[in-house]
């Protein structure tokens, strides 16, 4: 044998990839561009979409604790406390996480601001149920722990 066999790495070529077709890249672009267009929404009435979610479901109701409510919006359990702790220094919610008069009211106040961020990313996707599926089926089996 004249050089180093096909087990030896430093004779492999890795091709550059392709960032045009790679999903990780495109998903963050499509995260940041989704994100900036609901914070301009968002803007006037001074909510965060992270903040708006986090009023959102906590209005809803239907966490068990704050684990759970973590999970329900896709945020790491330090996230939803910082947010939670920013939303309370506003005076939006009280120390037991309900919403206060203040938060109801800046809640209705951002609901139609984040329905029209909705409609406009509606339109843009043609098939919006489509895409959730989609979406909801990419967190699902990506999301889970890895099997050993």
């Amino acid at each position: 044998m004249t050089g180093p066999g096909p087990w030896c790495i430093c004779t492999r070529v890795t091709p550059e990839p392709d960032l045009r077709a790679c999903f990780g890249f495109r998903t963050r672009r499509a995260t940041r561009a989704l994100t900036r267009h609901y914070e301009r929404h968002l803007a006037p009435v001074g909510l965060k979409p992270t903040q708006f979610s986090v009023l959102a479901a906590l209005r809803m109701g239907r966490h068990r604790d704050l684990t759970h409510l973590a999970e329900m919006l896709g945020l790491e359990r330090t996230s939803l406390l910082r947010a939670l702790a920013t939303l309370g220094a506003s005076g939006f919610l009280t120390p037991g996480h309900a919403l206060t008069a203040a938060g109801q009211a800046r809640f209705a106040a951002a609901l139609p601001l984040w329905q029209a961020a909705q409609d406009g990313v509606a339109a843009e996707l043609g098939d919006q149920d489509s895409a959730i599926t989609i979406l909801e089926q990419l967190g699902e089996r990506l999301g889970r722990p890895a099997r050993a």
